[in-house]
């Protein structure tokens, strides 16, 4: 298969962005070396707020082109005759690379000529002051590794040491705070919310569990418990659980948040946000919905959704988003994919950055 020799590392390692200083960057990687690039090429998460990405450029691609005549006519273009008799007047700053019977033309002016170049060789020159140049290479395809998955046991575990060790986690008691005790043990129990005190004394753990109720990780962030907002200072509390145990070897391979709820009610339509904290909110303000999340703005994807190929869903970006995740549900349609984007929060006055919970807790 083709691809770029440099990408974004694949891998959830983050690091310090050097445009905000939030440890949500990620860096380019050498695919065919595996080492990084230098820590100012990547991208940050931070889409919204940050917007930083440095990509390595790509150069100017040239392919070779056998010649039987080739002359100057000016001081700025050439006269070019190829193999096959075609005559062609060319810029000579598109010509790359010249030896004695062929030359390397930038595919630019190639697009618009008529030389045959597809079949030809082809590469990248440096046109810039950088020695980095991002280009096309036949990469070998890796064997995918099989994903890890959390014990049954384990989660069993942690939420009977959450039961006989109250006070309740920051979350649950902003819930129990804002709805009924009902209400609130009900969304616990549909989506296994566990409180911890991993990383961070009275966090909480998001399980991802799948279709076939298999763990494929376990989200821990902290939330104040009087605003019910993530802790983000001074810096953002997320993490791991397989770090929090030390399983450094564990292969995340993430599903949607709630997505093994899909198969207990089939009339249901599904509903997709961002944040966590967000379905399980609206599972209690629209229960007749199957509320799932992403966990990122970028997670809304086809690797992700696949599982709802076949079911009606809509989509409920956060206030900013509603554009990408617009563009992303068109590419989905094509697949087959019976997926709407609602833009109630894109029309309404609130500040960019604001949830579907945000919306629902300010009208109620």
């Amino acid at each position: 298969m083709e691809g770029f020799k440099y990408s974004l590392d694949k891998s959830s390692k983050k690091n310090s962005c050097p445009n905000c200083n939030k440890k949500t960057f990620v860096f380019y990687v050498d695919t065919e070396t595996g080492n990084y690039l230098p820590t100012d090429y990547g991208r940050c998460d931070r889409e919204q707020n940050c917007k930083y990405h440095k990509a390595p450029p790509k150069g100017k691609r040239g392919y070779l082109i056998p010649f039987l005549t080739l002359k100057d006519i000016t001081d700025k273009a050439c006269k070019l005759v190829d193999v096959n008799g075609i005559i062609s007047m060319i810029p000579k700053s598109q010509i790359l690379e010249k030896n004695q019977s062929t030359c390397f033309i930038s595919e630019w002016y190639l697009k618009t000529s008529t030389i045959n170049y597809l079949n030809s060789e082809s590469k990248y020159f440096n046109v810039g002051e950088t020695s980095i140049i991002n280009e096309v290479k036949t990469i070998k395809q890796p064997q995918p590794k099989k994903p890890d998955f959390h014990s049954l046991n384990l989660q069993d575990s942690l939420i009977n040491q959450y039961k006989s060790n109250l006070p309740f986690d920051n979350l649950t008691t902003f819930l129990i705070h804002n709805f009924t005790f009902d209400e609130v043990q009900k969304a616990i129990s549909d989506y296994y919310l566990t409180g911890t005190n991993h990383f961070w004394e009275n966090s909480t753990i998001f399980w991802q569990m799948d279709t076939n109720e298999q763990i494929r990780g376990a989200k821990i962030m902290l939330y104040n418990e009087h605003t019910g907002k993530r802790v983000k200072e001074p810096y953002n509390h997320i993490n791991w659980l397989h770090k929090a145990i030390k399983e450094p070897g564990f292969n995340l391979c993430q599903c949607l948040f709630g997505l093994h709820l899909i198969n207990k009610d089939y009339q249901k339509n599904i509903a997709i946000v961002e944040s966590e904290k967000t379905a399980i909110i609206m599972s209690i303000f629209l229960p007749d919905l199957i509320w799932l999340a992403t966990g990122s703005k970028s997670n809304f994807k086809f690797e992700l959704l696949k599982p709802l190929k076949k079911r009606n869903c809509i989509a409920f970006p956060d206030k900013g988003e509603y554009s990408n995740w617009s563009n992303k549900a068109k590419e989905l349609k094509n697949k087959g994919f019976k997926i709407e984007v609602s833009n109630i929060l894109e029309q309404s006055k609130f500040k960019k950055g604001f949830d579907l919970a945000d919306y629902y807790f300010n009208i109620n």
